[in-house]
């Protein structure tokens, strides 16, 4: 009996795999996230409103608090798969989730 050794998986290649799992599961948590307070259909009818001068000066700084908070959820996202940490998940800014509700 002879063995196949190309069918040998490396240690560098599990951890490859390994790591690719956790990136992707990560990408998940963002978009989950994200969309558990306000989807693509709502945000892109936000944006709409936005552009179109339809959101009070409150709503507006809330609309802005809400991007940055999309952001700073990505950004925690890809610092987690970089550095291999646990992600730190920011708050979702007051108001946020009741503007997206009013969309």
């Amino acid at each position: 009996m002879s063995v196949d050794l190309s069918k040998l998986v490396t240690a560098e290649e599990l951890a490859a795999q390994a790591a690719a799992r956790r990136a992707n599961a990560i990408k998940a948590e963002v978009q989950a996230r994200i969309f558990a307070v306000v989807d693509q259909n709502t945000q892109a009818s936000l944006l709409a409103a936005m552009v179109a001068g339809a959101l009070t000066s409150a709503d507006e700084t809330t609309f802005a608090d809400g991007q940055a908070w999309i952001e700073a959820t990505k950004q925690a996202g890809r610092d987690a798969v970089s550095s291999g940490d646990d992600p730190i998940w920011p708050a979702v800014p007051a108001g946020v989730a009741e503007l997206a509700a009013q969309f």
